[in-house]
């Protein structure tokens, strides 16, 4: 299925984003391994052009400074956060804020994460903490108090090959 939900909508017409104008987008630019340098061409003692070797150069891309976190987008997972409630919701939400970069658990202060989620009665957050992990985006670290496995299959900050080397799966070439 298509994730252009109009087909009837060009691009074209649509003008610019008005929140571009005061987009800022921090990068720090890296050297990720070497790639063919453009070819080059070179004229030979009768003027004739020929190829020069093949050079390599560093291949310079541009990172974002600022930390983020990826939501999959599958169908299902779609349709099971369309289904949570309001407060579940602003949780998860709140989780994916305050998780650190390359980790699959979170410590929850309840207190600050009551108060910034405008949440004012405890029982309010349990219900929403007992829904998230009933709806397999959270899991009970049974050694530690308020401490939760995020399911890294629904979301994850950093980078889930790096975290998880073992569950990674190479895609076959189809013949």
């Amino acid at each position: 299925m298509s994730k252009k939900l109009r087909p009837d909508i060009l691009e074209e017409k649509m003008g610019v984003n008005p929140f571009i104008g005061k987009l800022k987008i921090k990068v720090r630019s890296i050297a990720s391994g070497y790639v063919p340098a453009p070819q080059k061409f070179g004229l030979d003692s009768e003027n004739r052009p020929y190829m020069l070797p093949v050079e390599m150069e560093d291949n310079i891309v541009d990172l974002e400074v600022d930390t983020y976190f990826k939501i999959f987008d599958r169908a299902e997972l779609r349709i099971a956060v369309a289904g949570l409630s309001f407060r579940a919701l602003q949780i998860w939400t709140w989780s994916m804020y305050t998780i650190e970069s390359g980790k699959d658990y979170l410590w929850v202060n309840v207190e600050r994460a009551m108060f910034e989620c405008g949440i004012k009665c405890l029982k309010t957050y349990k219900t929403a903490i007992t829904e998230l992990c009933v709806s397999g985006y959270l899991s009970p670290c049974l050694t530690y108090k308020n401490v939760y496995w995020i399911n890294p299959a629904v979301a994850f900050k950093g980078n889930r090959t790096k975290a998880f080397p073992g569950c990674v799966v190479k895609r076959k070439k189809a013949e």
